[in-house]
């Protein structure tokens, strides 16, 4: 894995979440903003796992490839999973769920990270 896109992830999923906790707390809803966060996040978990998958392609990787790869499959699931959740409550905990998104994939982003590595396994 890249080092610079695994950190400019794990600082975008970080600032979604930030950014959805401060509507959380003043009581909004999901709104526009929380949507295009999630868009460009997910654009940049797609050319994780196209890198990723060119990586593993070319003989480079973990000893574990089914669980990075269980990773990164699982991480493009979370931020769609997180909007449509979030547009169908229509109340503040649209937006909590956004923050839960956010954290999640700074969470998976960082394990893929451990296992790319070979610490952590």
């Amino acid at each position: 894995m890249t080092d610079v896109l695994g950190t400019v992830i794990i600082v975008a999923a970080l600032l979604t979440a930030a950014y959805a906790l401060v509507a959380t707390l003043r009581n909004r809803a999901m709104d526009l903003g929380q949507l295009i966060a999630l868009g460009v996040l997910e654009a940049l978990l797609v050319a994780q796992v196209v890198v990723g998958f060119v990586k593993l392609s070319g003989g480079g990787g973990p000893d574990s490839t089914a669980t990075f790869a269980g990773y990164l499959l699982g991480s493009l699931l979370v931020p769609a999973a997180g909007a449509g959740w979030g547009l169908l409550e229509r109340t503040r905990w649209g937006s909590g769920v956004i923050v839960i998104a956010g954290v999640a994939v700074a969470v998976m982003v960082v394990r893929m990270n451990q296992l790319w590595s070979g610490t952590g396994v």
